[in-house]
């Protein structure tokens, strides 16, 4: 069955339930099969081919949704982006993918026209709604007939590119074919006790795998999808109750925002049963305690591997795990010769899964640095229980050897956000003449607080060699769209450039 077999499955099915509800308005199961068979009748129009690519530009919205099915029905390759980046990022991703038509809008076009924009030869801009040099899509979609395009999809075709959130440079493009798409989504709903009855919130960019993730399962589970245009934490629980959201989609960097929010009356009604928070594991006690949620889930993934883990509901967390596989999923766990290590010993994380990527777009060199003897090795460093439990340790690039020591930079940053004068932290390794590497750490402070009172919570905590010589006081730290700190960004600048360097 192909990811889009289950929106044939929804109209035949139950065509008057609400798939989408956005900002007040709803679309059923069969009014969105219509919309996207229009929208894919426009796109061949256009000149789109099989393995054709099409980038979706556009913030959160209907028309994002609608675009990227249609997208796959005419038998292109979905290639969504964020429409805040820079020009010169949105050039390279564009240059890359080469797309024959990317859709936007006049909000979401501003970067995509601006300054040092470059769209390749031969693509088509079309937007929803008028807007210099581009085909407007309303006219063209009020044209089409609403009958199936009659594209013969094959499992082996290509469906969506994802681009890396670039936090080591230049993002690669994550090519997934059909049967790949949405496969390891179908996970969620039995891993999460999910219902044709549920309400799925998710607050993210579309763009992202977060928010991508509980639109496709809604559609796998034929229950329906929520989200609004972006996270506002004031409107967040007005929007949970609105929508009777049952199930949420999110990251733990936004639920410790609403944590950080003073209590209201709309979060003691909350009808979320289960979350699905990445990165909310040092939290949810409070989640589940202040908010009344049942579960609070973690699983292990990235773009190019996929989902890998997901937590058992009704299991008692494991304090640093993300959970076992997901069935159809194994976990090696290699040396650096790339021999099985047993278990409780650290290595580098190789996955055997059906729903990993295919490739890296146009970059064999890459694909084939990273799949080796049917595995994906995933660049992060971890080791498995005897159960078979999964606990992640750092990347490895993010790895810090210092004097012979391997220092997990996760482990420093877990231990130093525990104090309460600290809001955000990053730990890297800077080059030192004798260690080879020395450990500092840059803090967003949320009340003031030392260098001395910091090293003095550390040591408490850590081992001598693990404690950062180093820190860096800032406002923010630099971030990717879906909130990844910029790593490569903190070692590469100078010593006390943006701010006091504390020996």
């Amino acid at each position: 069955m192909l990811f889009l077999d289950n929106l044939e499955r929804n109209r035949r099915e139950r065509p008057d339930h609400p798939y989408l509800l956005h900002e007040g308005r709803g679309v059923t199961f069969e009014e969105f099969d219509r919309s996207t068979n229009r929208f894919a009748r426009a796109l061949r129009d256009l000149g789109v081919e099989k393995g054709d690519r099409v980038t979706v530009a556009l913030g959160n919205s209907v028309e994002w949704v609608t675009a990227a099915f249609g997208a796959l029905k005419a038998g292109g390759i979905l290639n969504p982006v964020n429409p805040a980046l820079g020009s010169s990022e949105l050039a390279y991703v564009l240059g890359h993918a080469e797309p024959r038509v990317v859709v936007t809008d006049e909000v979401s076009s501003r970067n995509l026209l601006g300054p040092g924009s470059r769209r390749p030869a031969g693509s088509r801009l079309a937007s929803f709604g008028p807007l210099a040099d581009a085909v407007d899509l309303l006219p063209l979609l009020a044209s089409q007939s609403d009958d199936p395009v009659g594209v013969r999809l094959e499992p082996g075709d290509g469906s969506t590119l994802l681009y890396t959130s670039g936090t080591t440079g230049n993002p690669k493009g994550v090519l997934f074919t059909h049967s790949r798409t949405g496969g390891s989504g179908s996970f969620f709903i039995p891993g999460m006790g999910i219902t044709r009855d549920d309400v799925i919130l998710t607050v993210g960019p579309l763009f992202h795998g977060n928010a991508w993730s509980a639109v496709a399962v809604a559609q796998q589970a034929g229950c329906t999808a929520a989200f609004p245009k972006a996270f506002s934490a004031s409107d967040f629980w007005p929007l949970a109750e609105r929508t009777g959201a049952t199930v949420l989609f999110t990251l733990g960097t936004l639920l410790a925002i609403l944590l950080a929010q003073e209590p209201s009356a709309e979060e003691k009604r909350n009808r979320i049963r289960v979350v699905l928070g990445l990165g909310s594991a040092p939290i949810r006690d409070r989640l589940r305690e202040r908010f009344g949620f049942g579960h609070v889930v973690e699983c292990f993934g990235s773009t190019d591997a996929g989902v890998v883990t997901l937590e058992p509901l009704g299991q008692r967390p494991r304090p640093g795990s993300a959970g076992p596989a997901i069935p159809g999923v194994r976990i090696h766990v290699l040396d650096e010769e790339g021999r099985e290590l047993p278990a409780r010993e650290v290595g580098e994380i190789a996955v055997e899964s059906p729903f990993r990527m295919e490739a890296y777009f146009r970059d064999p060199e890459q694909t084939a640095a990273a799949l080796r003897d049917g595995r994906f090795l995933t660049g992060d460093l971890g080791w498995l229980d005897e159960d078979g439990w999964l606990y992640f340790v750092d990347r490895k690039r993010d790895v810090i050897r210092r004097g012979g020591e391997n220092i997990s930079s996760v482990l420093v940053e877990k231990t130093i956000r525990e104090h309460p004068a600290v809001a955000d932290v990053a730990v890297v390794g800077i080059r030192h003449p004798v260690l080879g590497q020395e450990v500092k750490a840059f803090v967003v402070p949320r009340t003031e607080v030392t260098a001395e009172d910091l090293r003095a919570f550390a040591a408490e905590r850590l081992a001598k060699f693990q404690v950062p010589s180093q820190w860096e006081f800032r406002d923010s730290l630099p971030r990717t769209p879906t909130q990844r700190v910029e790593k490569y960004k903190l070692r590469g600048e100078d010593p006390g450039s943006r701010g006091p360097l504390l020996g």
